[in-house]
């Protein structure tokens, strides 16, 4: 959020200054749980790649990229919420239609029912992008023999 003044200068009052500041909140998140799934590979794996002379890019696509997916929706899930974390202020600091201005219109006006409204639209927004994310995440590690509380 200490970005926010930065892109106003340097962007101006508009959707890209809001776009560059939603893609900084939410990459970070994902980066650094990318770097944590591949750094935490486990080694015995790696030497058996090695051992069958996997290549470089054999290893990437067949070790590195499966054993670090879990952290990589990890990451892209806290990475969608800090997105909507950083919707939200980029709303309120330069909104002129959606649902931010709905906030900031709400507060201005004393209509405490618009605020809530807005309020209950980015809950549900948000809910349903994770879900949706929590989906694909579970498709995509079916594979996984892992604990899971669901069965």
């Amino acid at each position: 959020l200490a970005w926010v003044p930065l892109l106003l200068i340097w962007l101006g009052i508009g959707e890209t200054s809001k776009i560059t500041l939603i893609a900084i909140g939410s990459f970070f998140p994902v980066y650094m749980s990318l770097v944590a799934g591949i750094r935490n590979v486990d080694r015995k794996l790696v030497e058996v790649g090695d051992m069958y002379h996997f290549s470089h890019l054999d290893k990437i696509r067949r070790i590195f990229v499966p054993a670090a997916q879990p952290y990589l929706f990890t990451g892209l899930r806290n990475g969608l919420s800090m997105a909507w974390l950083c919707v939200v202020a980029a709303e309120l600091l330069a909104a002129t239609q959606g649902i931010g201005y709905l906030l900031t219109d709400g507060r201005e006006v004393s209509r405490p029912d618009l605020v809530l409204i807005a309020i209950a639209s980015l809950a549900v927004m948000g809910k349903l992008t994770d879900t949706l994310l929590k989906f694909v995440e579970e498709r995509s590690l079916r594979w996984r023999d892992a604990f899971s509380t669901a069965h």
